[in-house]
């Protein structure tokens, strides 16, 4: 990691704190790069949950707009940015086994906001926001909201949101469905912690192939998502953990996972 890039892990989470707060946590390519890598190193180093959030009060402010603007940037090298680093970080959120969540303390705005839309679950404290940006600098959103958002919140609150670029607060958008908790934002990072070591604490191959199912299900028909279903349920009957949970259940204990 980097100094711009904070790693924690306890019981089963590892924490990623974006951590630029001269500017608001917006975030560069190295940063963006760094957080891949994270991502993709918690397939196999004993992480259940992935949990990415902003130091000192804000979550992200988007792409660092000074690096935008220095000499010689054109608008191939943006693409290239865009392509290199920044997609590649939305694809190892979404393709990750791991639930990855969102914990927005502070504004999450346009690249931010698209960052946290990436993740499977949302968190807010009662300070948090969000916004898409992207539309007050004559821009649309790059960090896949086009595709993320109305899946989330719908068609036209999406395009509401987009053309309008105003600020979303925490009671709306668990309202709308956009945040899925909000917590008192003295205590956000405590129960953050306490929710994801909850999930970090279900057996893993139904995390993983919930997670999976439910992604797949989003471009795919209802029979699709039934055969996929049922094939998950005979991968996980078949494993070691498959017959856990019902022996457990009748033996009034509770049951010991073994990822496999």
């Amino acid at each position: 990691m980097t100094d711009t890039l904070l790693t924690e892990y306890r019981d089963g989470v590892t924490t990623f704190t974006i951590n630029r707060p001269h500017v608001r946590n917006a975030v560069d390519a190295p940063t963006m790069i760094a957080l891949r890598e994270g991502i993709e190193a918690c397939e196999t180093n004993g992480t259940r949950v992935i949990v990415i959030t902003g130091a000192n009060g804000s979550f992200s402010s988007g792409t660092d707009i000074s690096v935008a603007l220095q000499p010689g940037v054109t608008p191939d090298t943006a693409y290239e940015t865009l392509t290199a680093a920044y997609g590649p970080t939305m694809l190892a959120i979404r393709s990750s086994s791991w639930p990855v969540i969102a914990a927005v303390d502070g504004a999450a705005a346009g690249l931010g906001c698209d960052l946290a839309l990436a993740c499977d679950l949302r968190l807010i404290s009662d300070r948090g926001t969000f916004s898409e940006l992207f539309i007050r600098v004559g821009l649309v959103p790059d960090g896949g909201g086009t595709y993320l958002l109305p899946r989330i919140v719908g068609v036209g609150r999406a395009l509401e949101m987009m053309w309008t670029g105003r600020t979303v607060e925490a009671d709306e958008a668990v309202r709308i469905g956009l945040a899925n908790v909000s917590f008192p934002a003295e205590r956000f990072a405590d129960d953050v912690q306490q929710y994801a070591a909850r999930i970090a604490q279900q057996a893993p191959l139904a995390l993983t192939r919930g997670k999976r199912a439910v992604q797949a299900s989003l471009d795919g028909s209802y029979a699709e998502a039934l055969q996929r279903e049922a094939q998950y349920q005979r991968e996980i009957f078949a494993s070691e953990d498959g017959w856990e949970g019902f022996r457990a259940f009748a033996e009034k204990r509770k049951p010991v996972w073994k990822g496999k």
